[in-house]
């Protein structure tokens, strides 16, 4: 549902940029232990830096119900890498891109910010 096809930023020149917009329901399903009762807006910006691209999440909103408590999630300027090879070295934060179908996909990324909102 999240993977992004990002062939035309690798191989464009640097700080070549894509702009994404997502608002949509979210299927009971899709996040184990998160129940979205309102759809999710996303608005991000991709940018192509040498070997890796940044994403820019401008702006995440949903209303969602963890551990049985509503949360209002909103959410605003979270930058996360996506690097083409894979370091053991680097922090969890970073993901990568999936050289076989030159894509990245933002599914954990969402996860991991809205969750880190219901837990604090």
């Amino acid at each position: 549902m999240f993977e992004i096809s990002i062939w035309d930023l690798l191989s464009s020149f640097s700080w070549d940029s894509q702009e994404l917009e997502f608002k949509g329901d979210i299927l009971p399903w899709f996040y184990e232990d998160l129940e979205f009762i309102w759809p999710l807006y996303l608005k991000m910006k991709l940018i192509t830096l040498d070997d890796w691209i940044m994403a820019l999440f401008e702006k995440i909103e949903a209303d969602v119900i963890y551990d049985g408590i509503p949360k209002n999630i909103s959410l605003d300027m979270i930058e996360r890498e996506f690097k083409e090879n894979v370091d053991p070295a680097n922090p969890d934060d970073i993901k990568y891109i999936n050289m076989k179908n030159m894509s990245i996909d933002l599914k954990d990324v969402i996860y991991e910010e809205i969750l880190i909102q219901c837990i604090d």
